[in-house]
């Protein structure tokens, strides 16, 4: 049986939904809790409240029987007997809650004790518990209160003519009288009252979550489906709501809000999606021509550099024969002995030489830019390299009255490096160098440092402004490219420099400021790397 999956859509729905539900559930569960609590908490404080006024209300009461019994117990403390307040002791004992009286005198000596008791009858209390003359609760079990009141009686002396009412009266203490209340009853009393609290307090709770149950659904059914509506919308799909009259305002309120945001929300959706197409047309049709221009312009320079290739090797050959016809040329003027033409025939070979340097310079560039430049390492001397490259530019640099310093020192060692392209980087940098420069000074160092070929060439001549340092390493670009320009060449020195820099591993750079020279370095690696890519930008 084949077993449909379902959209991730729809199951992110579902999941949505339950969430809803457990949230409807624990605020259903949360706002009961709280509910019962409430109810438990306040039927707890009603009980105690109750069984305080209850307790009180005994004690009263059973302080007011024990006072007056004691009242009534004088005479029989008086005379040291109990015979005297057996009446007062049953009229007492005719209270429900009072189980035990007692006389106790002056002297610790029980003069009456009727009733029933469970406990030992205070009989050893002295006149220094009485300090108010009152009646006191003494501590007892939890099943009985002990209540004792003392007894006093005055000596008024008639035969005294003198006493007169505001003079100090004399008050003997005879003895206290002792009475036991049952507190059962009173327990049963409060422990009825708190049942009954409890069950009052549940049946209100019961109630709050009745009527919390009501109004959450009367709030939350219309909050889930103007939610579920929401989430129908955040999948893509507008969708208006429609709230139960009965709903609260609030909700009402917030459906017609909602509402208004949805049919704006797809007025505008519309618009931009006709905006999208538009532009996607527009998009697709532009990228259209940027291929086609692309496209058109690798496959003329693939062209160009076919012809610069296939160009330069039809010019090398006639240049070359005129070189060597030039070269015989002269020979037989010298064994002729014809000495006036010799001049022309230099200038001849001059420019001729000149010529042949360009077209190679062409040749070189065209080979980077097709990517058919290889590497030939091999160990060379790298001083004597440097020797070979400054004989070759010494007519240039003496041209312009420049004078040369070397500093090789620390590079007197072999060096694992094409050597032609080497010495090509040296050419191009001495003869840039000689070239800007007039009457000034040429530096040219180079040291072997951690497996890497350090180069310098600096010079004192015109200098490089920061706009065209940006530039000078691009192929056919010049400082001064104006046909009155003072300085000739071709433009492809610099550029056929970076990139046999690129292609031995290493890196060119400049440091350069108008009217104070230029200076270029260059870092190659002892062994770099044949795959190398040259970055034709």
């Amino acid at each position: 049986m084949e077993i449909l999956e379902e959209p991730a859509a729809l199951n992110q729905r579902k999941i949505k939904k339950i969430k809803s539900r457990s949230f409807q559930a624990e605020l259903f569960t949360r706002f009961s809790i709280a509910g019962f609590a409430l109810a438990i908490i306040a039927a707890f404080a009603y009980s105690y409240m109750a069984s305080t006024m209850i307790s009180r209300f005994y004690e009263r009461e059973g302080i007011q029987a024990t006072e007056n019994f004691a009242q009534l117990s004088a005479l029989a403390l008086l005379y040291d007997s109990g015979e005297n307040a057996k009446e007062a002791a049953f009229a007492t004992l005719n209270f429900p809650s009072i189980k035990h009286v007692a006389i106790i005198s002056a002297k610790n000596t029980i003069l009456l004790d009727e009733g029933e008791t469970n406990e030992k009858i205070l009989s050893s209390l002295d006149q220094s518990k009485w300090l108010d003359g009152s009646a006191r609760l003494f501590p007892s079990s939890k099943a009985t209160w002990q209540i004792a009141a003392p007894v006093y009686t005055v000596f008024n002396d008639d035969s005294d003519p003198d006493l007169t009412l505001d003079d100090e009266i004399e008050e003997t203490y005879l003895g206290y009288v002792v009475i036991q209340v049952d507190t059962s009853e009173v327990r049963s009393f409060q422990l009825d009252i708190f049942l009954r609290n409890l069950v009052v307090g549940l049946g209100y709770g019961f109630a709050f979550a009745i009527i919390l149950s009501l109004t959450l659904r009367r709030l939350l059914k219309p909050m889930n489906e103007l939610t579920s509506v929401m989430e129908e919308t955040t999948d893509g799909a507008y969708k208006s709501t429609e709230i139960d009259p009965e709903a609260s305002l609030e909700v009402i309120k917030i459906a017609d809000v909602y509402n208004q945001m949805i049919s704006k929300l797809a007025e505008r959706d519309q618009k931009l999606r006709g905006q999208k197409d538009l532009l996607e047309t527009e998009v697709a049709l532009r990228t259209s021509e940027l291929v086609q221009a692309r496209d058109t312009a690798l496959e003329a320079n693939r062209h160009k550099s076919e012809f610069l290739a296939n160009i330069t090797h039809e010019l090398r050959t006639p240049l070359q024969s005129i070189l060597g016809y030039t070269e015989v040329v002269k020979e037989v003027l010298e064994d002729e002995g014809i000495f006036n033409c010799e001049k022309d025939v230099d200038k001849i070979t001059h420019n001729a030489d000149h010529l042949l340097s360009l077209i190679n310079s062409i040749l070189d560039i065209s080979k980077i830019e097709a990517g058919k430049m290889e590497i030939s390492n091999q160990n060379i001397n790298i001083k004597s390299l440097l020797a070979r490259a400054v004989d070759t530019v010494a007519p240039l640099i003496e041209k312009n009255n420049n004078e040369l310093k070397i500093i090789a020192d620390e590079a007197d060692s072999e060096f694992l490096v094409d050597e032609k392209k080497l010495f090509q980087i040296l050419l191009n940098l001495l003869s840039n160098a000689a070239k800007f420069t007039h009457e000034g000074t040429i530096t040219l160092s180079a040291s072997i440092r951690k497996k890497h070929l350090l180069i310098e060439v600096s010079d004192t001549g015109i200098g490089i402004d920061q706009e065209q340092q940006d530039i000078i390493f691009e192929p056919f670009r010049q400082i001064d490219g104006s046909e009155t320009r003072q300085f000739l060449g071709t433009g492809l020195g610099l550029s056929i420099t970076m990139h046999f820099t690129q292609l031995l591993g290493g890196k060119i750079k400049l440091d350069s400021e108008v009217g104070k020279g230029s200076c270029f370095s260059v870092s190659i690696p002892e062994k770099p790397n044949p795959e190398t890519v040259i970055d034709e930008h």
